[in-house]
């Protein structure tokens, strides 16, 4: 017998492997429960997604100014105590200069004074707000919706507000009428802090800008229309 008959031999003797039985019958019932269950999931999901859409505005409305007012409670105060340590007044900044009758010809300010200062109340501003934690920011869910008896209470959703970049601080001057033959001259810091506020869902980004009287006086007699005003540089 030659070789390939004997292979030949050899596989046909070989048993044969039985194959699984194919179900034919119907598909397999899903239990109700797992029905139940996916349908309230996809309900639960569609409503949270619906609140989120609606209510995440409002959210970051509120919390922005909770942030807001906690910020400028604290750069106030910060800029409120430095310059009475220094012990700024109107004087040190503007000179009003007269002629023999005691008429104004002119006011002139002492810039490089007044940019050294403000240098140095942004950086007293920035240290004040690393140094102090206002960044924890609370909004009672009850305040979300338009009731009264639910206003301000409930359980609490946590954001948190952070600063970026560099606190801005510019003078500013404003001329106004005192009175007959009298203007009120005031000198402004105006303070502007980008934050960002944490929410669930995603960042928001707010910022805070408030305005901050440094000195005044009341000067008499009639100001010149050509005063000059304070240079942002």
């Amino acid at each position: 017998m030659g070789p390939w008959r004997r292979e030949f031999v050899r596989y046909m003797r070989r048993p044969m492997r039985t194959r699984r039985p194919v179900w034919t019958g119907p598909a397999p019932k899903i239990p109700p429960f797992v029905l139940t269950l996916a349908v309230a999931l996809a309900v639960a999901l569609s409503v949270i997604a619906l609140l989120e859409a609606k209510l995440r505005p409002v959210v970051a409305e509120i919390a922005s100014a909770q942030a807001q007012n906690a910020m400028t409670a604290v750069v106030e105060s910060a800029v409120t105590a430095d310059l009475a340590a220094r012990n700024v007044s109107y004087s040190d900044f503007v000179t009003i200069q007269r002629d023999e009758e005691g008429t104004i010809t002119a006011l002139t300010t002492d810039m490089a004074r007044m940019n050294l200062l403000r240098t140095e109340l942004a950086a007293a501003i920035l240290e004040t707000l690393e140094r102090v934690d206002v960044s924890d920011i609370q909004v009672p869910l009850g305040t979300l919706f338009d009731l009264e008896p639910l206003w301000a209470k409930g359980p609490t959703l946590k954001t948190r507000a952070i600063t970026i970049g560099t606190v801005q601080a510019e003078f500013d001057s404003q001329l106004t009428s005192a009175g007959v033959n009298q203007t009120l001259h005031r000198i402004w810091l105006e303070v502007d802090v980008p934050m960002k506020l944490l929410l669930p869902g995603g960042e928001v980004e707010t910022g805070l800008h408030t305005r901050l009287c440094v000195a005044e006086t009341v000067i008499v007699g009639r100001v010149p229309n050509t005063y000059l005003q304070l240079d942002r540089t």
